[in-house]
């Protein structure tokens, strides 16, 4: 028994050395660093009081809607392609933009105000197209209530490089003597759509 127990001891002080001798070889330290998922690059938004991920090339910094009926203080964009309308050739934006509610959709409720946001804020107004209504809930963004509308939109128009998009509006309360703040997602189906929107809702902080 004290013969096997020394064998036993023996090989297990072997492979001991061999793990340690591996580990201080450079392609090991390699492999260590090649599988550490990279940090996140994000925008900071010191108006509305928040950030959020700036998604990875083709992905910029710029939001690029028009201000009306919110001033975006921050945001991303992307482009998607090009549509024909009326005779026009425009182009066509993934978009992810941040903002101050304005003071005309406050209500106390951040249900209907997150609604109302929704009801106004249309960039696809250039299109016939229908948008429905997939979600609408509470949540919270670094502790901070809010309530965000997700929704889809679907186009009359052919010969799009996309056949939906997916968005969401979110409204954030930021706290007594702060405006609320608000967020306008849209993403087209080429572009990610649905999960795209999610992955942008889920690094709100």
């Amino acid at each position: 028994m004290s013969g096997f127990a020394v064998i036993t001891l023996g090989a297990l002080l072997a492979v001991s050395w061999m793990v340690m001798q591996m580990a201080k070889l450079p392609g090991t330290a390699k492999l260590s660093a090649a599988t550490s998922a990279p940090p996140h690059a994000a925008l900071a938004d010191q108006n509305a009081g928040l950030s959020y991920e700036l998604l990875p090339s083709p992905w910029h910094d710029g939001c690029p809607m028009r201000d009306y009926p919110v001033g975006w203080t921050s945001g991303e964009g992307v482009l998607a392609g090009h549509v024909s309308t009326g005779g026009q050739r425009l182009k066509w934006y993934g978009n992810a933009c941040a903002g101050l509610l304005p003071k005309g959709f406050r209500s106390g409720s951040l249900a209907k105000e997150a609604a109302s946001a929704f009801d106004a804020i249309d960039t696809d107004s250039a299109l016939s197209h229908h948008r429905t209504v997939t979600s609408s809930s509470a949540l919270r963004v670094s502790g901070h209530k809010a309530w965000v509308v997700r929704f889809t939109v679907r186009f009359s128009a052919h010969g799009l490089p996309w056949s939906s998009e997916a968005g969401a509006v979110t409204v954030i309360d930021r706290g007594s003597g702060h405006a609320p703040a608000v967020l306008y997602f849209s993403v087209p189906s080429n572009l990610g759509g649905t999960a795209t929107v999610s992955t942008l809702i889920t690094s709100l902080r």
